[in-house]
Formats: C-alpha cells, sequence, structure tokens
C-alpha cells in the first residue's frame, strides 16, 4: 500500500549562516533508518485506530539513490501542512527549500535547508528546531525482527521486531517542528553559541541513539536507567543467593570434616562398643548385629528380650526408654544372690538401715495404745517375738 506520511521527529541546530538578505541556510539531519511507530490511521489501517504500528526502514531504502535525490529543491514548511505541497498551496505554505540531494551521515540523512520566512527563523531561535519529512512511501505487510548488532561496549543487541517494510520513499517536504518522529536527533545544526547546543549522546539499553542535552529525552533516559537499575538489583541477589548456597556448602563440609576426625570416629566406635554390651546384657550374650546405628543396635536387641512387640515402627525415644528399662532391670537381678535373696547390702546401706528401724521403734513406744485400736504392724510384731520369747522359756 502507498500512503503519505508526515514525519513528526527532528533534531537540535548545530550550524547557522545568515545570507545578505537575512536568510537561514542550514544543514539538518531530516530522515534515520531503522523503527519507527506510527498510529493505525495515519496509515489508513482497519481496526483500533489508535494502536501503534512499527515500520522498519530499512538502509537499503532510506539512502537509495532514488529516495535521496528527490531532497532536492523540496520545499520547507513550518510545521506539516494538511496536505502535500502542490502548486495550488505552494505560496500559502513554503518558507525555503531544501537544496541538493539527500547524503547519508550514519544512520541519518543528512540535507541543506535555507529558510527565507522571518516568522520560521524566529521560531528557530527560540527553539522550535526539529526537522520532519513529508514523503509518500509503499508499506510492505511484511513483520519479521531486525538484525542483533554489537554496541560499542561489545555487548549484543536483540533485534527489534516490526510490522510493515517502508520502501520507495519521495520526499515531498520538510517541516520544522516541535517534536519530530524520527527523534530528537533529526534536528536543524546550530552553531549559535547563546542558544541551543551540540547533541550529546549516548546509547541506551536498548541500542538506541539520545540526546540528553534535550529535555524531552529525559523519560527516555530515566527508564533506560530503571531498567539498568533493575538488572543491578537482580544480579545482586543472585549474587547473594549463590553466596549463601556457597557458605552453607562449606559449613556442611566443615560438618563433615568435623564427623570424620580421629576424635569424632574414636568416640562413635566407643558408643556402639558399649552399646554392643548393654544389648548382650539384654539379649544375651548370643546376641550380633552388624548395624553401627547405636539405635538400631537398641532395636534388635529388644527385639529379640521382647519379641512379643513390634519394634521396628517404634521411636527413637521409644526405643531409648525401653532400652534402658530392660538394662535396669537386668542390674537389679545382679543384686541377687543365688538363691534369689537380696545380696548383703554395703556398710552405708547398713546404717541407713539401722536407723531407719531406731527410728521405727521410737514411733512404736510413743503411740498411744487404746482397747479399741487395731495392733500397729509393730506391735504385731513385737507381740510374736515376745511369744517367741515365752516358747523358748518353757522349752528350757
Amino acid at each position: 500500500m502507498k500512503c503519505t506520511v508526515f514525519d513528526r521527529a527532528g533534531y537540535r541546530i548545530t550550524q547557522r549562516e545568515y545570507t545578505d538578505e537575512g536568510f537561514l541556510k542550514v544543514p539538518g539531519r531530516v530522515a534515520r533508518t531503522g523503527i519507527q511507530e506510527y498510529l493505525a490511521r495515519e496509515l489508513g489501517l482497519d481496526g483500533d485506530p489508535n494502536r501503534i504500528i512499527r515500520v522498519y526502514r530499512p538502509e537499503e531504502e532510506v539512502f537509495a539513490d532514488a529516495s535521496l535525490s528527490t531532497y532536492d529543491g523540496a520545499t520547507v514548511t513550518n510545521d506539516h501542512p494538511k496536505e502535500l505541497v502542490t502548486a495550488k498551496n505552494y505560496k500559502a505554505v513554503s518558507v525555503g527549500e531544501v537544496r541538493g540531494p539527500g547524503r547519508r551521515d550514519g544512520d541519518f540523512v543528512v540535507c541543506d535547508l535555507i529558510i527565507k520566512d522571518q516568522g520560521t527563523i524566529d521560531d528557530i531561535i527560540r527553539g522550535k528546531c526539529e526537522l520532519s519529512a513529508g514523503y509518500t512511501a509503499e508499506y510492505i505487510a511484511e513483520p519479521g525482527t531486525t538484525q542483533d548488532f554489537t554496541a560499542d561496549d561489545g555487548s549484543v543487541i536483540a533485534g527489534e521486531p516490526y510490522d510493515f517494510i517502508q520502501r520507495n520513499i519521495i520526499i515531498n517536504h520538510q517541516a520544522v517542528v516541535t517534536k519530530a518522529r524520527a527523534g530528537g536527533n533529526a534536528r536543524v545544526f546550530d552553531h549559535n553559541p547563546g542558544g541551543n547546543t551540540m547533541p550529546v549522546l549516548i546509547t541506551t539499553d536498548s541500542g538506541r541513539s539520545v540526546d540528553v542535552a534535550d529535555p524531552a529525552n529525559a523519560q527516555v533516559v530515566a527508564d533506560s536507567f530503571d531498567r539498568l537499575l533493575k538488572r543491578a538489583t537482580d544480579a545482586e541477589s543472585k549474587a547473594d543467593k549463590a553466596q549463601a548456597t556457597a557458605d552453607k556448602a562449606a559449613e556442611d563440609l566443615a560438618e563433615a570434616r568435623k564427623a570424620s576426625s580421629d576424635v569424632a570416629i574414636g568416640e562413635r566406635v566407643k558408643a556402639i562398643s558399649e552399646t554392643q554390651a548393654l544389648a548382650r546384657k539384654v539379649a544375651g550374650d548370643g546376641f550380633t548385629c552388624d548395624s553401627l546405628d547405636v539405635i538400631e543396635i537398641k532395636r534388635a536387641a529388644l527385639a529379640v528380650a521382647l519379641p512379643k512387640r513390634d519394634w521396628s515402627d517404634k521411636s527413637a525415644g521409644y526405643v531409648e526408654a525401653a532400652f534402658d528399662a530392660e538394662s535396669d532391670k537386668d542390674e537389679d537381678e545382679d543384686d541377687k544372690d543365688g538363691e534369689g535373696k537380696p545380696k548383703m547390702k554395703s556398710s552405708s546401706d547398713a546404717a541407713t538401715l539401722l536407723a531407719q528401724l531406731t527410728q521405727l521403734a521410737k514411733d512404736g513406744a510413743t503411740t498411744a495404745a487404746t482397747t479399741d485400736a487395731q495392733p500397729t504392724p509393730y506391735q504385731l510384731h513385737k507381740q510374736k517375738l515376745s511369744g517367741a520369747h515365752k516358747q523358748t522359756q518353757k522349752g528350757a
């Protein structure tokens, strides 16, 4: 499809020259390659008229000789006229003209303008200095993605998607505008030391060149900064997580080394040996267990000693308690002699028993006897001893 388009975008003035008649002679960037955005209604497309359409302007079209030659003699206007410049409206809209064909300057087309209208010259002096081409072109609906390219810092910038390709560009006029579609670098050039400055270009993270001397580009720079800041924050977060993982691995390694030290091994061997000895007391001298786990040794011993219980599902705490109880039971049996009678206690145990019996005697002596009261165990014992004593005397 063939459309007429007014590119509302431009560049700061950087070179000025005035003729004796007061006309302004100045070169300017008027177009560029790459992707530009249009509203669907500007291209006469169906559907939502305000949706954004991305149009790719390839180098072979922008810098084609047939296209560059159409800049020569093109009319300069102050803002875009409502329609293309023709003989019928030339006198009403013309403020100057383009002299000579366009020429390539990097990604841009530069041409020489002479502006003859004083009002437009005054507007440029006050800062209205961006340039926008009015032209016809064919728009081919061939969605695609531009090629990746390498930035000055060596990083690779991914290509950008587009909806249409622009071909057969024919220039009709160049308009002096406040805001140009080609970007803040589509401007007339200026050497005015007291007014507009030379462009100060930076390349954003998306690969776009931006004139930071232009306040209108503040948001573009801010957005780029925000994206870079987010990338830095995300990278820092990932680094922190990686460091935490490394620290945890180092701690685990230290624990493993500690567990495998000579002291730790010695303590583990001692614990296993002591448990095996107690297990043989619980389960019998013939008990054996190949496990090196203390709890599993105790569980196996209990399974032999108390086979009616299912020890496989018992918790470690339960196994520990039951094993200790069985071990203590064996120690109680050791306190009996061969006939099952308690063995003689030590001298300290005997002294304690004697003190208890003495206190018992005192308590019995001070107990008030009554005819109704039942005899205390001590009294019964005393009576039994007395009866036995009398029988002994009679026998004598």
